[in-house]
């Protein structure tokens, strides 16, 4: 199916080890909401870098052995980290 239409009626997309992490973010992003539109925006933004976190640990966890594309998981993981801790740390700074 292209991107961005829905799989006809009784058709289920099938499940990988991904599929959690990305319902998981799919339905944080869509229930972050806040006062405004740039804090909304932070917290939407944390629930995908948590959802990429989340698709890299999978990888991390599962069969995949090529060490180019583990190293990539894990630079996901420290970036994304490090993204979210900015990202708390404004909303912080910025009660709305």
């Amino acid at each position: 199916m292209g991107q961005g239409h829905a799989m006809p009626p009784g058709m289920n997309m099938p499940r990988t080890v991904f599929s959690e992490a990305e319902m998981g973010m799919h339905r944080a992003m869509m229930m972050a909401t806040d006062v405004n539109t740039q804090r909304t925006w932070a917290r939407k933004m944390i629930a995908h870098y948590r959802g990429a976190i989340a698709m890299s640990q999978a990888l991390l966890g599962s069969d995949a052995t090529d060490a180019e594309a583990r190293r990539m998981a894990q630079a996901v993981i420290d970036a994304q980290t490090r993204e979210i801790a900015e990202l708390e740390s404004w909303l912080e700074r910025h009660p709305g």
